[in-house]
């Protein structure tokens, strides 16, 4: 008994020797500027980290379609769902960090109808979008951080219409918001992210994935 116990200690040890050794640039910094009595002299004492990302997420938001057909005018609520792979490269500091990243996704579009004025509905109507992703971010700690996404990108759709006389307008091709978001270090290698915000009047976007760092 007490050799199986010695056994599984040892190996609870290597284990945590091995992840240890994924993240010891980072600690060894950290242990060594927190040493340090004045505050410059911890700012001099961390070294910067730069760390790449492959990512990998889900994204969600609503939106209205504006409908014209004659001069009667009406709305149909939109929904957005998709999925973007990107690249990320964080700059991180003692306290806080940045980064930039840039992606392209695809997914469907659902329409409701506003049956009190003109009717239209359509299901799982392609679209795309590519765009980047700046992030200014605190670290409450080595594993976790709390900060804002920037995101900038171009939706591509093309809404079915087989009535000449319906005009459909959905929305600008350029969307810009900025995300109130949290990042977790889950594994050594893998970050779960979740990030929300406003992207236009009375429309909000989601996203929420994983990073895979490199």
């Amino acid at each position: 008994m007490k050799k199986k116990l010695l056994l599984l200690t040892l190996v609870l040890l290597s284990f945590r020797t091995g992840y240890a050794q994924e993240e010891s640039s980072e600690d060894a910094a950290e242990m060594s500027a927190e040493a340090q009595d004045a505050p410059a002299s911890e700012e001099r004492a961390y070294k910067t980290q730069t760390v790449n990302s492959l990512i990998l997420s889900s994204i969600q938001w609503n939106d209205t379609l504006k409908l014209q057909q004659g001069v009667t005018l009406g709305k149909a609520p939109v929904n957005y769902n998709g999925l973007i792979i990107g690249v990320q490269r964080d700059i991180l500091y003692r306290h806080w960090g940045w980064s930039i990243g840039a992606f392209v996704g695809s997914g469907r579009a659902n329409s409701g109808e506003d049956p009190q004025t003109i009717e239209y509905q359509e299901d799982k109507v392609p679209f795309t979008v590519y765009g980047l992703s700046p992030r200014v971010f605190y670290r409450h700690s080595g594993r976790i951080s709390l900060g804002v996404t920037g995101m900038g990108f171009m939706k591509n759709v093309s809404w079915p219409n087989e009535d000449s006389t319906l005009s459909i307008d959905d929305g600008r091709k350029l969307n810009m918001t900025a995300l109130f978001d949290i990042n977790l270090r889950l594994f050594p290698r893998w970050d779960f992210y979740s990030g929300i915000g406003p992207l236009a009047e009375g429309a909000t976007l989601w996203k929420i994935g994983l990073n895979f760092r490199f």
